[in-house]
């Protein structure tokens, strides 16, 4: 501590002691004052960061309440008559490909064997037969045609009988084991299942681990009835007369719908923007808001409709949003992509000459049944946009593609 004493005090050597004690006191209310000074400067920064944290907080909020997305209706704003957007040349935004030269490999739009199969099963699923030969016997897996009659202490109880039921053994649709007591019966045969209700049975509690007799009669085994000429006739006559027709049929269709779906994944997969229109973007967020809270009613009546309540109280909830910047964030995503596509099928439908004729929107009114209220609803050019055009674009498409 000497040593540091003496550095300090060099300053003062050969002044009388009188006066190198005025000068250290002197020293030292400067350096107090300094010392002052600079608190004051530290705390006058202080204040104006937190004062800049608390503007930039709320100036932030005020933002986003400012350009906070409100719904809208109008959803042919920004559009021309012909359903292009307005006022915007979409190649400066959107990177498209030629309309003309699209090739999809041919697997993509391959109709296997298998396919087909699976296509023919479920066609016959739809027609099966009862069969009501005595001599047939209940396997697990069957469907089965019942009628059936439940008691509790030899009364009959609400909810507990039907007639021509469909039950399929081994499903697990009826309680307890009931499904297995049918096992090894026969059409024609009238069986006592009993059965024990569940301790907890939601969907009549009254019946919650109550003993049950059901008097079930079998009607008869449900079957896959063969694909012939005559069931062809006789059930797909408005496709085809045989079953090579019917084939072909399928064939056909699934080409068709194969290659419209490989068709809009190639646009989807071979378009890009690196910017969007600002103005239109936040008309399409206006849109999708509108959109969501359409889905979001629709899908609570739904649920109210079958004694259920929604998980969600809001729109911005039920699309996965826990704030307003969260949710505008969702809404600005789809926005740009809804932009991207209209700008895409705008651009590509410009390439291949397409306009839509009056004749060609009467005729998908007619086809689609868009009244009077709905084309008033969303107008004219909107229903060019979303629906005829990328039609028509996908239909050329189709027409030059070439598959290989």
């Amino acid at each position: 501590m000497a040593e540091k004493k003496d550095r300090n005090d060099k300053k003062y050597e050969g002044m009388s002691a009188s006066k190198a004690k005025r000068e250290r006191a002197k020293d030292e209310r400067a350096a107090a004052k300094r010392s002052a000074a600079m608190t004051k400067v530290i705390a006058a920064l202080v204040v104006i960061a937190i004062v800049a944290l608390i503007g930039g907080i709320y100036g932030r909020r005020w933002y986003i309440e400012k350009n906070k997305t409100v719904a809208s209706e109008d959803y042919s704003a920004f559009l021309n008559d012909d359903g292009t957007i307005k006022d915007l040349n979409v190649s400066d935004y959107v990177k498209t490909f030629d309309v003309n030269s699209v090739k999809i490999a041919a697997a993509d739009v391959a109709y296997t064997d298998e396919e087909m199969q699976e296509d023919i099963d479920s066609e016959l699923e739809e027609h099966k037969v009862l069969n009501t030969e005595k001599t047939l016997e209940v396997k697990d897996g069957d469907e089965v045609n019942i009628n059936y009659v439940g008691t509790i202490d030899g009364a009959e109880f609400d909810g507990g009988s039907a007639e021509n039921y469909d039950l399929t053994i081994g499903s697990g649709s009826f309680i307890d084991d009931f499904e297995e007591q049918l096992i090894g019966k026969h059409p024609g045969d009238q069986v006592t299942v009993n059965v024990t209700f569940p301790e907890e049975y939601e969907n009549n509690p009254d019946l919650a681990n109550k003993d049950a007799s059901f008097a079930v009669t079998i009607n008869g085994i449900k079957e896959l009835p063969e694909l012939t000429d005559a069931f062809v006739k006789e059930n797909l006559s408005e496709h085809a007369q045989t079953v090579e027709e019917y084939k072909q049929y399928l064939k056909d269709t699934n080409y068709e719908s194969k290659i419209s779906e490989a068709i809009s994944k190639y646009i989807t997969d071979n378009t890009s923007a690196d910017k969007y229109p600002g103005d239109y973007i936040k008309h399409l967020k206006s849109l999708q808001m509108t959109l969501n809270e359409q889905e979001f009613n629709y899908m609570s009546q739904m649920y109210a409709a079958y004694g259920m309540n929604m998980d969600y109280t809001s729109a911005m909830e039920y699309k996965g949003a826990k704030t307003t910047e969260e949710y505008e964030k969702i809404l600005q995503d789809d926005a740009e992509k809804a932009c991207l596509q209209n700008m895409a099928y705008q651009d590509l439908a410009a390439q291949a000459g397409i306009t839509v004729t009056d004749e060609a929107y009467e005729n998908f009114k007619k086809e689609n049944g868009v009244t009077d209220e709905v084309e008033e609803m969303y107008g004219r050019p909107y229903i060019i946009q979303q629906y005829i055009m990328p039609d028509l674009v996908r239909d050329y498409i189709k027409e030059h593609v070439t598959v290989e």
